[in-house]
């Protein structure tokens, strides 16, 4: 049989339990001393960092909605300008277009003048020419019953004043 000193093997030595606390706590303090004033260094840095980070995320963030407004203020400036360009493009338009009918209305009493001034110097001409015709019928037709073919400007003058005077009455 096996003797198995169960009693030391459940209950650990005061000695090596106690060289073990003691050779934890000077690790501890040694870590302690070396290592955590690194650690809180990086932690202390890493956190600065974050906060920096977080300010210039807010930074950025008041930027950006500066920059909307200002877009936005710009954009309502520019629709204002724009509704501005149109009124002055449709009121100039409109005034192109009453200058051209003005202009047109002119040409077209222009043109209607001179086409009564042409009717009327035709007219005027044609009148003449029947005038002339007349006398010279009536020269003619009164050569005929005289029987004499030279006539003298005298009676071509009466025979004028005579068409006037008939035309006048009619």
């Amino acid at each position: 049989m096996i003797d198995v000193d169960v009693y030391n093997q459940l209950v650990p030595n005061l000695l090596t339990m106690a060289v073990q606390l003691l050779s934890t706590f000077v690790l501890f303090m040694v870590a302690y001393k070396l290592l955590w004033p690194a650690a809180q260094k990086y932690l202390a840095a890493r956190a600065d960092k974050m906060q920096e980070d977080l300010k210039q995320s807010e930074e950025a963030k008041k930027r950006a909605f500066e920059d909307r407004e200002k877009a936005l203020e710009q954009l309502n400036d520019a629709s204002g300008k724009a509704d501005e360009i149109v009124s002055a493009a449709l009121k100039q338009a409109k005034d192109e277009k009453q200058s051209i009918l003005d202009q047109a209305n002119k040409e077209a009493q222009a043109t209607k003048k001179k086409a009564h001034e042409q009717i009327e110097a035709e007219r005027e001409a044609m009148y003449k020419d029947m005038q002339r015709e007349m006398v010279e019928i009536a020269m003619s037709a009164a050569g005929k019953l005289i029987g004499d073919k030279s006539v003298d400007e005298f009676d071509k003058d009466a025979i004028d004043a005579f068409v006037k005077e008939a035309s006048k009455q009619s």
